[in-house]
């Protein structure tokens, strides 16, 4: 954990994987993730190594990738509006790599400890409709 972030948390910083700078103005190297409110921040800096993510939450897969990607989803989904086909993009290649998104964001927004900045539970809902058309 580095730095802390506007709500008191602390933020947790993290190289972004290739495959989604794409998905930030800029493509930025690195991002923070505060392990409070979830807010998900770009940066152009970025630590060599990924961080453990599960110092925020065991919700968080144990992949390094695949925690900084659910992060990232964490990022689009508080803007879901802007960045559906993206989420829902991010959210098929979890899945095919082995994490359930539905089930990370919703073990997220039942954590004690975390208090998201948006209406997880809503989000996580919406994001659903998004890949299974219900």
């Amino acid at each position: 954990m580095v730095e802390a972030c506007a709500c008191g948390g602390e933020r947790l910083s993290f190289p972004l994987p290739e495959d989604c700078r794409e998905y930030f103005p800029g493509s930025p190297a690195g991002a923070t993730l505060c392990g409070f409110c979830l807010r998900v921040e770009p940066t152009e800096g970025a630590p060599d190594a990924a961080p453990d993510f599960q110092t925020v939450s065991d919700a968080f897969p144990r992949d390094d990738g695949d925690g900084a990607r659910v992060a990232v989803l964490l990022w689009m989904l508080d803007s879901i509006a802007h960045y559906r086909s993206e989420a829902s993009e991010l959210a098929e290649r979890l899945e095919r790599s082995g994490t359930d998104p539905l089930l990370v964001l919703d073990r997220l927004a039942r954590e004690d400890d975390i208090d998201p900045h948006f209406d997880l539970s809503r989000r996580t809902t919406q994001l659903e409709q998004l890949l299974y058309d219900v």
